[in-house]
């Protein structure tokens, strides 16, 4: 018998605690992962809170061995999140203390990203479900499913900020360098339709219908061994995993830095509402 025994691992009922104001876990017996983001039941709520507690969520759900697939989606009617906590971002940004702005603008931003594609060693099964924001956790999984009315965009650029988070990242991963460059200086609408073309998902699936074409999706993955669904899986984030190292950091840098010279601040309500303003029109 060995000396030493394993470190305690949080298990899946202290970390559904842990994270419930933040995200609705459930597991079936056979190891298959629902996770839905929200707010305390509602729709995501935005703020550096939030982005500190997803960069947590996935560590957490990638140490845990019994997890086998993920499916992650987000309470309906948003993806991710369409309202934010201005008082959040004001706590930081006008805050004196480098050390707070460092921890929130670097590592937070930065970790957010890193850790759904390093510590996330399963196939993931992502389910938009509605218009929103940061939809690079959507494009970063296995799989994507996305209702007909959905469109894509990303509004940095015309809010006078650099686009060096995980958006412009994963576009440039998905749809190719001049494509995102397009996307990112442009910010063209992109339909559910002209996302498939790009690549950007995978099946286009009707509203009511995508938390069950998940499922199946995730059956059929659970019908190989164990061992094969996860080097596939291994195999599917390699692109992720050297995007990640060459770019990704260089980004957040960038944006981040542009931010500190032009004293920039988060007024992401402004940006949800001049998004909805141009969808109407779309």
């Amino acid at each position: 018998m060995s000396i030493q025994s394993y470190v305690h691992v949080e298990q899946f009922e202290e970390y559904k605690e842990r994270f419930k104001d933040f995200a609705y876990l459930e597991r079936s017996e056979d190891g298959v992962l629902f996770c839905r983001l929200h707010w305390k039941g509602g729709p995501v709520l935005w703020s550096y809170q939030t982005q500190h507690a997803y960069g947590e969520l996935w560590s957490a759900i990638g140490h845990d061995k019994k997890n086998e697939v993920m499916i992650l989606t987000c309470t309906d009617p948003y993806w991710l999140c369409h309202e934010s906590d201005p008082a959040s971002f004001d706590e930081v940004e006008q805050s004196g203390d480098t050390s707070i702005k460092y921890n929130v603008n670097i590592p937070d931003t930065m970790n957010f990203v890193e850790n759904f594609i390093n510590d996330i060693e399963i196939p993931v099964i992502a389910a938009i479900n509605g218009q929103g924001m940061h939809y690079e956790f959507a494009l970063m999984a296995d799989i994507t499913l996305c209702f007909p009315e959905f469109v894509f965009s990303d509004q940095h650029f015309s809010k006078s900020m650099v686009c060096g988070d995980g958006m412009a990242f994963a576009y440039r991963v998905c749809a190719g360098v001049k494509r995102s460059s397009y996307m990112m200086y442009m910010e063209p609408k992109i339909d559910a339709e002209t996302a498939l073309q790009y690549g950007l998902v995978n099946e286009i699936v009707p509203h009511d219908q995508l938390i069950d074409r998940a499922y199946q999706i995730a059956a059929h993955i659970m019908k190989s061994e164990r061992t094969v669904r996860r080097l596939v899986h291994e195999i599917t984030m390699r692109p992720w995993k050297r995007a990640l190292q060459d770019d990704e950091r260089v980004n957040v840098l960038c944006e981040m830095y542009s931010v500190q010279l032009l004293k920039s601040e988060h007024h992401f309500d402004q940006i949800v509402s001049s998004f909805d303003a141009e969808r109407e029109q779309f």
